[in-house]
Parts: structure tokens; C-alpha cells; sequence
């Protein structure tokens, strides 16, 4: 399940921006590179385009259970700190989840991540079809993006 929506998630980031970069911590073979750790977390998406926009992602996929666990929390916020110190450009953190969890996965991030969203910090649900993009605060919660 888990390893389905990392897939998948990769798979529609690279239709949208064929330009970037991913790395997966999913391996087809031993040895085949992963995300580097981030602040202790390795996520489970790391993109980079450094084209005229330089965007950087990073992704993270969770099954229906694990979306509201401390750990969870901690990796986001790792992740968030991270885009969010970035020198230039833009940074994307996407949430991956199974449909049915997307509204979860939704209010979970707009209780806890509301405050960080910016014109340089973007977030994102991706729930297997479409990216919801929360919108900055006092703006309009979730749109699709």
C-alpha cells in the first residue's frame, strides 16, 4: 500500500513538471539512491528542478492509520523547517494519502500547517487522483491545484 502511493505520487508529479528530478525510497534494485535523511526523516519523494523557477519537493506518503501519529508530525514539521529555510525559489511539501483519507489528511495539515503556507512554501495533498494546494491564511482553506 505504501509503496503503491509513493509510485503514484512520483508518477503524477513527473506528468505535471516532466523537468524535475525525483528521488524515491523505494528501490527496484539494491543500491539505487534514496532521499537523503532530513533532519532525521528520509522522506519519501525528493524533486528538484532547477530550471528558471528552481522548485524543490518533497513528498510523504502515509497509509489511513498513520496520518495523525506523533511521528508523522515530526516528519512534517522536519520537512516544513527545511523548505521553509530555503534561499531562493520554491519549495512544495506533498501529502500523499488513499482518497478516502484525503479529508483526514486535509484537516489534519490545515490545523498544523496553516501558518507556515507562504508565496515561497507551498502544501499539497495529493490523494491518488488530484493535488489539493491549501491556501494561505484568512485565504480560501483547500483548492485543486
Amino acid at each position: 500500500m505504501h509503496r503503491r502511493l509513493v509510485v503514484s505520487t512520483a508518477e503524477a508529479i513527473r506528468d505535471r513538471h516532466p523537468e524535475m528530478r525525483l528521488t524515491l525510497d523505494v528501490q527496484d534494485t539494491p543500491g539505487d539512491p534514496v532521499p537523503s535523511p532530513i533532519y532525521g526523516h528520509r522522506p519519501d519523494i525528493v524533486g528538484l528542478c532547477t530550471c528558471a523557477c528552481h522548485r524543490f519537493v518533497i513528498g510523504e506518503a502515509k497509509t489511513d492509520g498513520d496520518i495523525d501519529k506523533p511521528h508523522t508530525r515530526n516528519q512534517i514539521d522536519a520537512f516544513l523547517q527545511h523548505l521553509d529555510a530555503m534561499q531562493s525559489g520554491t519549495g512544495t511539501f506533498i501529502f500523499s494519502v488513499n482518497g478516502q483519507a484525503a479529508d483526514t489528511a486535509r484537516g489534519f495539515l490545515r490545523l498544523n500547517c496553516l501558518h507556515r503556507v507562504s508565496s515561497r512554501l507551498h502544501i499539497k495533498v495529493f490523494d491518488g487522483l488530484d493535488f489539493w494546494t491549501l491556501g494561505p491564511p484568512g485565504g480560501e482553506p483547500w483548492h485543486l491545484s
